[in-house]
């Protein structure tokens, strides 16, 4: 993989704020050989501030997390405690 094509990412968004967001930012289109419903492509060196990617990370690790089973977020919980020690 080429890190200088690194261009943008792909972040799973809630379908409400993602036209929202679509519209704000030139740098946020519906997402890459994704469910546009539900994923968004984010660019990065475009409009979209670091603290904004930064933000959207985070809201789409906290989506997926939740759509976890109980059983799959307590072992992500174990391996990210493992992880710290």
């Amino acid at each position: 993989m080429n890190i200088e094509v690194f261009d943008f990412c792909c972040i799973k968004c809630n379908p409400d704020e993602s036209g929202e967001l679509q519209g704000q930012y030139a740098g946020i289109t519906p997402g890459w050989h994704m469910n546009k419903k539900y994923w968004i492509s984010v660019y990065f060196n475009r409009d979209v501030p670091d603290n904004k990617i930064k933000e959207l990370v985070k809201k789409s690790y906290d989506i997926v997390v939740g759509s976890l089973t109980k059983k799959e977020r307590e072992k992500l919980l174990q391996d990210n405690s493992d992880q710290m020690n």
